[in-house]
């Protein structure tokens, strides 16, 4: 490493709170993600608003609040300028995160903290960037270049790589190796291999919040969700499944869609978030930043898989009163402590008739919200030892529990004003409306006074024209409204117009969207007729179809302008509910991360984002792996850690002989060789020179340099290119015609062994070729 680095947690390290890093090369300073806590307490943001005014680059990774939820208020209160990066969906999905999240608190406190014209402002700034496609930056940054892999866990999520010189960072949080139903698992361990240009980084920052977390089978997972909800569905309850908006949403609600149309159901299955219309478009839109199957199957029927045939999407809460009965519904946020999640908790969780409600968390959430309380009760109240196989340990399923106990939970509500608080405030609407239109008619009458002073006769005698005797001409259509005069200060032409109304288009981001019906014939649209008729009841329960919006409306319904006050109280409530926990996360388990690290082989390694016990069980397992770097650091919040390489750069300049008598060898771009001279300092320069050594003084010998990193992939394909037979065995051994083994140590050592013969010479020639050697 040729660079001077440092690395400070502003948030999110040896605890889970929101992510926020301070990356800084030499004089760039880079902050890696932006998080908050859906409390939006300012005060949390004291360390980021320190440094704020300083960052030259922001890079966010996921699109969901505790990846990005202070971006919009450092951009628009901490004096944040610099450019943000992130890829497409990102940036998409996060501002329909803050959007719900923001109408969320708006509903239950008078929220100032900031404002959609915020997060408009924040997100407009964002640079979008595609994945695999190094972009360089510029300004103060220049020399820099940020590259964006697919992280999974969330479409457009992201691992950053960050390359100056020969320093490569690579920041990966909160990834998933495994393939979803609507995202295929991340590069960085594809296949089994980790993504040639991500391994052996200079310096690899990674979380541990999964790191003592197993997963049970995924397969079992899901059918332990689905057993539950049709078990409460049967018994007449309804089931909730506290999620977010905009990014796990996505998972849950296709792989729920999709058990409903394989088994027929017809219980209500409903999305419920601020922002459900606009997330689901999104979604439609950006296929191709989903799984290779997702979207092969969409080239193949042309059907969008988010064109639902089940789920119902509502961005209010009195939409639930259109499907009576049992129901499903996904609703914001996960936390429980803000959202439709909350209402609905203390609405069918807490009732009197001792129903049978299913409460079904999708996430752990953070230490002190509702949610993670109740996980934590679940998870100790189902406590069960792990059973082991023959060939592995398996994980089991744990079971759902009838859930009870008593809460102190704070209540929000907004409430009509009444009475004298009514009266108090139509008054005041009263003052503010007649000091409105006192303004107005001054204006107006300065107005008046100005266009009589500038207009001429001509624009008078204009003005008498007879408006009838216009008619009678060739204005068969419009007229020229001459009723107005005109003058220095110009208006714009207004026309009397027949009571003609144009029907809207519909746009979207493929232009102006086509009316399937006018191309059809007519006997199929008969057909399509009969077949609504024929299913009456089926996946639309019903209703007309409400999947069709336009989406020239606001994102946000219009707030209700009724006089109304903000109340809170404290209540004591007691839940009574049947309770589950089903990871539907998205992240890689404790003992993935512990088996893909070592492939990565990085030469430092920074630990993020967990527990005390988790972050310290990770650099443990680490510590104890044969040929894993020793240089692993857990900082905590706030402590700078200096993680630049013991190297003293000096500037020589070489002679016209010594350049001359250097043999050059190319490896990629580059050409490279052995330089053996001696440095004197030339009286007219302050820069020393490099001479070749003098004819007098003994030669040394030195042992041979070989140059260059090379990965077993390639080499592999080299083997065979010379028809070898070589293959994978073991834990990243290259076999060679079952003679010759190739493998790579943790410190990246390569050695051959083997047999003596012509393959074991033949091989090491060929991997010889893959190096400079000086």
């Amino acid at each position: 490493m040729t660079s001077y680095i440092k690395f400070t947690p502003i948030s999110g390290s040896k605890n889970e709170d929101p992510l926020c890093y301070l990356l800084e090369i030499d004089e760039v300073k880079i902050l890696l993600d932006c998080g908050w806590s859906d409390s939006f307490d300012i005060d949390s943001l004291s360390n980021l608003k320190k440094i704020s005014k300083q960052i030259d680059a922001v890079l966010l990774s996921h699109s969901d609040l505790v990846h990005l939820g202070a971006y919009p208020y450092a951009r628009s209160h901490l004096g944040m300028t610099c450019p943000v990066y992130s890829t497409v969906p990102v940036a998409n999905m996060g501002k329909m995160c803050m959007y719900d999240l923001y109408q969320s608190k708006a509903n239950e406190v008078e929220f100032k903290t900031f404002t959609l014209e915020d997060i408009d402002n924040a997100f407009e700034k964002i640079v979008p960037l595609r994945y695999s496609q190094p972009f360089s930056l510029t300004g103060k940054c220049q020399g820099i270049t940020i590259t964006a892999y697919a992280a999974a866990h969330t479409i457009g999520g992201t691992i950053w790589k960050i390359k100056q010189d020969t320093d490569e960072i690579v920041y990966a949080v909160d990834f998933n190796h495994r393939k979803e139903s609507h995202l295929d698992g991340t590069v960085l361990h594809s296949g089994g291999v980790v993504l040639d240009s991500l391994t052996r980084p200079s310096l690899l920052i990674t979380d541990a919040y999964n790191s003592q977390v197993v997963h049970p089978a995924r397969k079992d997972r899901y059918a332990a969700m689905f057993d539950t909800m049709l078990t409460s569905l049967k018994n007449g309850g309804s089931v909730l499944l506290p999620t977010d908006s905009s990014a796990r949403v996505l998972e849950l609600s296709y792989l729920l869609d999709q058990y409903w149309a394989q088994n027929g159901l017809n219980y209500p299955l409903i999305m419920l978030s601020n922002t459900s219309y606009h997330t689901i478009h999104f979604a439609k839109i950006m296929l191709e930043w989903m799984g290779e199957e997702l979207t092969r199957s969409f080239s193949q029927t042309r059907e969008n898989p988010y064109e639902f045939k089940y789920v119902r999407l509502c961005h209010k809460i009195e939409d639930l009163d259109k499907y009576p009965g049992p129901k499903v519904v996904m609703a914001s946020h996960h936390s429980l402590e803000t959202g439709f999640s909350r209402e609905l908790f203390l609405r069918w969780m807490t009732s009197d008739q001792r129903n049978n409600n299913t409460l079904i968390l999708t996430d752990r959430s953070a230490p002190g919200t509702l949610a993670r309380r109740l996980y934590d009760d679940w998870e100790a109240k189902t406590a069960e030892p792990v059973i082991t196989g023959a060939n592995r340990t398996k994980v089991p399923v744990k079971p759902a529990i009838t859930y009870e106990n008593i809460f102190d939970l704070k209540v929000y509500k907004r409430v009509p004003l009444e009475g004298a608080e009514l009266q108090e405030y139509e008054s005041a609407q009263r003052a503010k409306a007649e000091k409105d239109a006192a303004q107005a008619a001054l204006i107006a009458r300065s107005k008046i006074i100005m266009e009589e002073d500038e207009s001429d006769n001509s624009d008078i005698d204009e003005a008498d024209e007879d408006i009838e005797g216009l008619l009678t001409r060739q204005f068969d259509l419009y007229v020229r409204d001459a009723g107005k005069s005109g003058g220095f200060f110009k208006h714009a032409q207004s026309y009397r117009m027949f009571p003609y109304v144009e029907k809207r288009k519909k746009i979207d981001d493929y232009g102006e969207a086509i009316q399937i019906e006018h191309y059809m014939k007519s006997s199929e649209l008969e057909r399509m007729e009969q077949e609504k008729k024929r299913i009456g009841q089926g996946a639309n329960f019903g209703k007309e179809d409400d999947m069709q919006i336009d989406l020239q409306e606001p994102i946000l319904p219009g707030r209700d302008e009724s006089p109304t006050k903000y109340i809170s109280s404290n209540e004591t409530f007691s839940i009574r509910c049947q309770l589950r926990y089903v990871d539907l996360e998205g992240l890689s388990d404790g003992r993935s991360m512990k088996t893909i690290l070592p492939q990565i082989a990085p030469r430092k390694l920074i630990i993020v984002h967990g527990s005390k016990s988790s972050t310290q069980d990770l650099e443990s397992a680490c510590q104890g792996i044969e040929y894993f770097t020793k240089e692993i650091f857990t900082p905590s919040v706030g402590e700078v850690l200096n993680v630049s390489a013991a190297t003293n750069i000096y500037r020589v300049k070489l002679t016209d002989s010594m350049v001359s008598s250097l043999q050059f060898s190319k490896l990629d771009d580059y050409e490279l060789a052995r330089v053996v001279g001696r440095i004197h300092f030339p009286e007219d320069s302050t820069t020393p020179s490099l001479d070749v050594s003098m004819a007098d003084e003994p030669a040394q010998y030195e042992p041979s340099v070989f140059v260059g990193d090379v990965r077993l992939s390639e080499f592999r394909k080299v083997l065979q290119a010379e028809g070898i037979h070589a293959e994978f065995k073991g834990e990243g051994i290259l076999v060679c015609n079952e003679r010759v083994a190739v493998r790579k140590t943790g410190t990246g050592q390569l050695l051959v062994e083997g047999v003596l013969s012509a393959d074991y010479y033949k091989v090491r020639s060929l991997l010889y070729s893959q190096h400079a050697i000086l």
